[in-house]
């Protein structure tokens, strides 16, 4: 199965929100793991929070509000897999972004994971007030924490019973990658 990246063009954002529809359909789903904090009833990918990620793409870094994504696409150009980077919301964090990222269940253990995350970080390292990427992972999420790992980001805190999500406690990891070594 072979796959490119790209980034996300606004002209394809239609399609783009239809895969993360789908792809937050699987949240907690049928033995998948938790990888968004969210209740059962409340995954999908539409109304504000479309409009708001689809906003924010058009945003200028290190301007708040940014967000910049790039999509896996395979066979027909369709959408496998994502990662974007996004401002922190406050004006004393724009030396640090944080990280979003999925992986459609078909292609999932594919290695399209790591080759989104290495996009991801290239593109950070090259703009130069970014210094750190941060991201948050339900701590249950195993392959997603050793994926992160894997590319050299590191625990920086753990907040336990974070959410109550469908009725369980879930915890929640916070995780950082430094790009800029001094």
């Amino acid at each position: 199965m072979t796959s490119r990246i790209i980034d996300l063009q606004i002209r394809d954002f239609s399609e783009f929100a239809e895969y993360l529809n789908d792809h937050i359909s699987d949240n907690g789903a049928e033995g998948q793991p938790l990888f968004q904090p969210m209740a059962r009833l409340d995954c999908h990918f539409a109304g504000e929070r479309a409009v708001g990620f689809r906003r924010a793409l058009d945003v200028v870094p290190p301007t708040l509000g940014w967000r910049r994504a790039w999509v896996a696409l395979a066979g027909n150009d369709r959408i496998v897999g994502h990662v974007d980077l996004r401002a922190h919301p406050t004006p004393y964090m724009i030396h640090r972004c944080l990280l979003g990222m999925g992986v459609h269940r078909e292609w999932r253990r594919s290695g399209i994971g790591q080759r989104l995350l290495d996009v991801a970080i290239e593109w950070a390292k090259a703009e130069q007030q970014m210094e750190w990427i941060d991201l948050q992972v339900i701590a249950s999420n195993g392959a997603a924490i050793r994926l992160y790992e894997r590319a050299g980001f590191t625990e920086t805190g753990l907040i336990r019973d974070c959410f109550r999500v469908d009725g369980r406690q879930v915890d929640h990891l916070s995780m950082a990658l430094p790009v800029r070594r001094e």
